[in-house]
C-alpha cells in the first residue's frame, strides 16, 4: 500500500471552512515527518499579496536570487579588475591568478545553479507531469508526489487537494446516479405493473366475443399508464361500447380511470343500457359524489370525455350521447359524423346529454376515438391532426379489413407525427356490423 503523508492546513477554503481545518490526508510516494507541515496559501482577499506564508528554508526563489547576487559581485569585480589592469595599476603575475580565481568561483556557481535548476525545478516538474499523465489516464490512486516546502511541492499539494476534493464529488455524484437509477428502475417496474393492472379492467376479451374480427382497439396511453380506457357492457341483443379520456396522464389519469370504472358500473347497474344519455347523467353525477370537492378546485382537473353506443342488433340501430366526443362512420365512399355534447362530464358546470339515434348501416364502419388522437400535432408545421385529416384517413381505410385498419390508423399517426412526442393518450375503438 501506497502510505499515507499528513499535512495540516491554514486558512484554506477548499472545504469552505472559516477557520483552521483539519488535518487532510492523501497519497504520496514519499513521507514527510510530522514536525514538517507543509504551509499552504490563504486563498482570499490575501492571494494577490503573498504566496506563501513566512518559511525557515530558502524558496527557489530566494536561492536563485542569492546565487544571480553573487554572479553578478564576481561580475562586477572582473569588470573592475579588468579595468584596472587595462591601466596597468596591477602586476602581471597576480592578475593571472585573481582571473584564475574568479574564473574558478563563476565554474563552481554554474554547476551549483545547474544542479539547483534541474534538482529542484527540472526533475520535480518531469516526475509531475509523468504523475498527472498516469492520473489523465483514469488511474484514481495516484496523486502527486510531495518532495520538500518549495514553491513545486506546493504546487503539487494545491493540486493534490483540488483532485481529492474533485474525487470525492465525483464519487458522490456516481452514488447519487446509482440511486436514481435504482429507483428509476423501481418506479419502472412498479409502472408495468400497473399498467398491466389497468389493462386488466380494459374489456379486449369481451369485445372479441362480441365482435370478433369486426372491430378493432388502438390503445396508446403516452406514458406506461394513462387516462383513457373503454367500455362494454352487454345484454342480449345489444350491447353498450364507448370511449373515455379522464383528465390527466401517467398516473393521475390512470387513477381517474379507476374512479370512472366504478362511476361507469354503479350507473349501469342502477339505470340500465336504454339511454347513453341518462347514462353520462347519472355518471356526472356519480363522479362528482366520488370526488366531493376536488372537482371545485382549479389545481386538480377532473374532466372527462365521453362517447357511449348503444349498439341495437336486432333493430339496427346506435343510440349515441357524447360528452365532447363524436361518433363516425364511413363506408370509404362518404362520411357520417354525430357530434355528441359539447360539455365534459365532472366539468365545472353541469352538462346537458341527449341521445342520438343513427342506423346500423351494412358496410360501415364505426368509430369512437378521444382527442388524443385528433389533437396529435405533426406535419410539415407542427399542426395539430383535426377533424377533417380523420375523415380523409377513414375514407382511405373504412373499406378494409378492421385489423388492417388499426395497423393502418396506428401508421398514419405515426408518420403525421414524425419526431415529435405523443401529446396525449390515443384510443380508438372502431366496429362494424356486417
Amino acid at each position: 500500500m501506497v502510505p499515507q503523508r499528513r499535512h495540516k492546513l491554514r486558512g484554506s477554503s477548499f472545504a469552505g471552512q472559516a477557520a483552521d481545518m483539519d488535518k487532510i490526508y492523501y497519497r504520496s510516494d514519499h513521507r514527510v515527518p510530522e514536525s514538517e507541515e507543509m504551509i499552504l496559501p490563504r486563498f482570499g482577499a490575501d492571494t494577490s499579496r503573498t504566496l506563501m506564508a513566512p518559511q525557515k528554508h530558502l524558496s527557489i526563489q530566494k536561492t536563485f536570487a542569492l546565487i544571480a547576487l553573487i554572479n553578478g559581485g564576481v561580475l562586477l569585480y572582473l569588470i573592475i579588475y579588468n579595468f584596472t589592469l587595462l591601466r596597468g595599476e596591477t602586476a602581471e603575475q597576480s592578475s593571472v591568478y585573481v582571473s584564475l580565481l574568479l574564473t574558478l568561483i563563476l565554474a563552481v556557481l554554474a554547476i551549483i545553479s545547474y544542479r539547483i535548476i534541474f534538482a529542484r525545478i527540472v526533475a520535480p516538474l518531469a516526475r509531475l507531469v509523468e504523475e498527472t499523465r498516469r492520473i489523465e489516464s483514469n488511474d484514481h490512486d495516484i496523486y502527486l508526489t510531495v518532495k520538500g516546502k518549495d514553491e513545486v511541492s506546493l504546487l503539487a499539494h494545491t493540486f493534490n487537494l483540488l483532485l481529492s476534493n474533485m474525487r470525492q464529488a465525483f464519487d458522490e455524484i456516481d452514488s447519487s446516479n446509482k440511486q436514481l437509477v435504482h429507483a428509476n428502475r423501481q418506479i419502472s417496474e412498479s409502472l408495468r405493473y400497473a399498467g398491466l393492472l389497468q389493462r386488466s379492467i380494459l374489456p379486449d376479451r369481451q369485445l372479441k366475443d362480441v365482435f370478433g374480427d369486426d372491430h378493432f382497439i388502438l390503445w396508446q396511453p403516452r406514458d406506461t399508464v394513462g387516462g383513457d380506457y373503454y367500455i362494454l357492457h352487454t345484454e342480449p341483443d345489444r350491447c353498450l361500447v364507448g370511449v373515455a379520456d379522464c383528465a390527466g396522464h401517467g398516473v393521475p389519469g390512470a387513477m381517474m380511470t379507476m374512479m370512472a370504472r366504478a362511476g361507469v358500473d354503479r350507473s349501469v347497474q342502477e339505470m340500465g343500457l336504454d339511454s347513453p344519455a341518462a347514462l353520462l347523467r347519472a355518471i356526472d353525477h356519480s363522479m362528482r359524489s366520488l370526488l366531493g370537492d376536488a372537482q371545485l378546485s382549479r389545481a386538480i382537473a377532473t374532466s372527462m370525455d365521453m362517447g357511449l353506443a348503444l349498439i341495437d342488433f336486432q333493430n339496427r340501430l346506435i343510440r349515441f350521447a357524447g360528452a365532447k366526443i363524436t361518433l363516425y362512420a364511413s363506408n370509404g365512399v362518404d362520411v357520417i359524423k354525430q357530434k355528441g355534447d359539447n360539455r365534459a362530464i365532472c366539468d365545472r358546470r353541469i352538462g346537458a346529454y341527449q341521445d342520438y339515434d343513427v342506423p346500423l348501416r351494412q358496410g360501415y364502419t364505426y368509430y369512437l376515438t378521444t382527442d388524443g388522437y385528433l389533437d396529435q400535432s405533426g406535419g410539415e408545421y407542427g399542426f395539430g391532426l383535426g377533424s377533417e385529416r380523420f375523415s380523409a384517413w377513414l375514407l382511405q381505410h373504412a373499406a378494409k379489413p378492421l385489423p388492417d385498419q388499426r395497423r393502418a390508423f396506428s401508421e398514419s399517426l405515426a408518420e403525421f407525427r414524425g419526431a415529435l412526442p405523443q401529446r396525449d393518450d390515443v384510443t380508438v375503438l372502431s366496429f362494424r356490423f356486417p
